[in-house]
């Protein structure tokens, strides 16, 4: 089913109405004191003058000291089943369609974090004013006061960047590739899927199986049930305990067959596609939709706030390039 820019308003107020109940500012986010950091490793290359064709698929790379870590995912032709619309089961009779990555590309390994952004910001200048959409304790508001730095809760270094819109995603992309002098850019949407999914057949590794989503990912469970006063009665939860209310460090959850983190839940990640009225459904081969107005532009992945139907890998959320809320972050993406 494809989301028409006609009913994005009336998307985004259900979306928020639903999933936005769950943040208060004045609540700390509380921490599982063992949620693993050993997914933080010392990356295993330095391209150099290699190619990303030339290495091996998995091999973990930057491009620069304080560059954010990339992962090698190879190029391949993935089919799968597309849900009869982005929030219903898989069906099997719905008609197969094929991801294709073309060639090799690099993707982060992690979420953009919000120390690598606050270097971003410090040594380009780039001006984040204008507020974020955040949760005020009765109502899903633009607050001037709320930004990347005070998203409303309680972060780490190691979380992923929140409050941040397409642009300033962009604009991290764009100084990344000035610095290290290779192109970055976001992953387009067929590529972010194909990343994602890396092989899988299914919307999400753990199915349908609510009670099973804490293992993998970040997600509404039932530390936001537990912890967020004044929740939504009707809120529909993942049936399990992540440990984490609001965002997680990144790297806390396992990877996927990639090597890649955080490919669901935690924070939403802006694709480089704009969004296109006339192209029906996600797109299947890498190449971006760039060629319409990029007033509106598409997020994938679900996040920290999320119920079971927005968090897997079909569904697809289609918002204002310049909006920033406080779920919203990125990844990044590299070719040669």
């Amino acid at each position: 089913m494809r989301v028409t820019a006609v009913c994005a308003g009336i998307l985004r107020f259900v979306f928020a109405a639903l999933l936005l109940a769950l943040s208060s500012p004045l609540l700390a986010r509380q921490r599982d004191p063992g949620a693993t950091r050993a997914a933080v490793q010392t990356p295993q290359s330095t391209l150099q003058d290699k190619h990303l064709q030339d290495l091996a698929p998995g091999t973990v790379f930057r491009d620069c000291a304080d560059c954010p870590e990339m992962v090698v995912i190879p190029p391949g032709t993935l089919s799968i089943r597309s849900p009869e619309s982005e929030a219903a089961p898989m069906s099997t009779d719905a008609p197969p369609r094929s991801l294709v990555m073309p060639r090799a590309i690099g993707v982060g390994r992690y979420e953009v974090t919000k120390a690598q952004f606050a270097r971003f910001v410090r040594e380009s200048g780039h001006s984040t004013s204008g507020g974020c959409f955040a949760w005020n304790g009765s109502m899903y508001v633009q607050d001037a006061s709320k930004d990347w730095r005070h998203p409303g809760f309680a972060q780490t270094d190691r979380d992923p960047v929140v409050c941040v819109n397409w642009y300033d995603a962009k604009a991290y992309t764009e100084w990344l590739t000035k610095k290290t002098g290779k192109p970055y850019r976001l992953p387009t949407e067929a590529e972010w899927e194909y990343a994602a999914r890396a092989g899988a057949q299914g919307s999400r590794p753990w199915g349908d199986d609510t009670s099973a989503a804490c293992r993998y990912a970040n997600v509404a469970d039932a530390s936001a049930k537990r912890d967020v006063p004044g929740i939504a009665a009707s809120w529909t939860f993942h049936d399990c305990d992540d440990h984490h209310a609001y965002t997680a460090p990144v790297g806390s959850y396992p990877p996927n067959a990639f090597g890649l983190y955080d490919m669901l839940g935690n924070a939403w990640e802006w694709t480089e596609d704009c969004w296109n009225a006339e192209q029906t459904g996600p797109p299947s081969v890498g190449g971006d939709r760039t060629s319409s107005n990029c007033n509106e532009s598409v997020l994938r992945g679900g996040g920290w706030v999320d119920s079971p139907a927005f968090v897997s890998y079909d569904f697809r959320f289609l918002i204002g390039s310049g909006d920033r809320d406080f779920y919203m972050g990125f990844r990044v993406a590299r070719t040669d």
